[in-house]
């Protein structure tokens, strides 16, 4: 089992994003809950290619500050709309041999 954190970056993780305390507190507590029970927690970025605001290099790309990334914790990076695509997720929860669900807290 993990836990997949996906498009979290600071450009887009700020006060501007709708009910944003709500959405920040969920995804601490979903990402607390996984460390204290030894849940894989992975982090996956959207890069929009040079000269976009959310681009590799630039601040806006890296993943919010707010959710504490642990060493050891993987970061995949996509270009396009699937986390699956090209990222080489897909295949490392192949082999870690976890399937795939989806879970959006109420906000």
């Amino acid at each position: 089992m993990v836990l997949l954190v996906v498009d979290t970056q600071n450009l887009i993780t700020n006060s501007d994003l709708y009910n944003f305390n709500a959405f920040e507190n969920a995804v601490k507590m979903l990402i607390a809950a996984a460390r204290e029970n030894h849940v894989e927690v992975i982090y996956v970025r959207h890069d929009d290619g040079a000269g976009a605001e959310l681009t590799k290099g630039t601040p806006g790309f890296e993943i919010y500050e707010g959710f504490g990334i642990q060493p050891g914790e993987k970061i995949f990076d996509k270009t396009v709309n699937s986390c699956f695509k090209g990222t080489g997720l897909l295949e490392y929860l192949g082999e870690k041999n976890t399937r795939i669900h989806s879970h959006i807290p109420d906000l």
